[in-house]
């Protein structure tokens, strides 16, 4: 399985994971924090689609624009939607602004030079979801929290889950899915240049 495809999978598995708990503590969250925590995710899934989808679609910006992009917007705006019209638009705006972003260093880099840069993004990530699943979590001021929900919200349980998330990344083997050549045809900025 291809690191490109193995990266979309982390991302999506993830994501959803965070949704359903937003989905699910959407009393309890405060607004600056369901803010900030939209706007973070739609930044994050934006910027990584959007360099992934760069690099798979390298030569074709318009397309990796437009799939980076979407893909931002709907992650910020679907986490936004069960907390609030502004979160929706914070979350959705900063997903399309990050997917374009994505987009276009992923046309002007090649996979070598990408992998350190989607190492670091996808470790920042991880510790930002568990770092906000620590934010969402319902102020219980009357019950205690369940042994089970104390041991899984450790900081070591984070940290292991960190270490996993590093030592799965360090044994992708990066390629891309068909070729990573770019295309025969130079671009239209490339062309002047001769």
């Amino acid at each position: 399985m291809s690191a490109v495809f193995q990266i979309f999978a982390f991302v999506i598995i993830a994501y959803v994971w965070f949704a359903w708990l937003v989905w699910r503590r959407r009393g309890h969250i405060q607004p600056m924090h369901g803010m900030v925590g939209a706007m973070a995710i739609g930044m994050l899934v934006g910027l990584i689609a959007g360099l992934l989808f760069g690099l798979v679609f390298q030569g074709s910006l318009s397309r990796s624009t437009l799939w980076g992009m979407s893909s931002g917007a709907t992650a910020g705006f679907l986490v936004g939607v069960p907390l609030s019209t502004l979160t929706v638009v914070e979350g959705t705006l900063s997903g399309l602004m990050a997917g374009m972003m994505g987009a276009m260093l992923g046309e002007m880099i090649t996979l070598e030079q990408a992998e350190p840069l989607l190492f670091f993004l996808v470790m920042l990530y991880t510790a930002c979801l568990l770092l906000m699943e620590r934010w969402h979590l319902p102020e219980q001021k009357k019950a205690e929290p369940s042994a089970k929900l104390l041991a899984l919200r450790h900081p070591v349980v984070g940290a292991l889950l960190l270490l996993a998330v590093f030592v799965w990344f360090q044994a992708m083997s990066f390629a891309l899915p068909e070729s990573g050549e770019r295309p025969a045809n130079p671009m239209h900025h490339e062309q002047r240049q001769k």
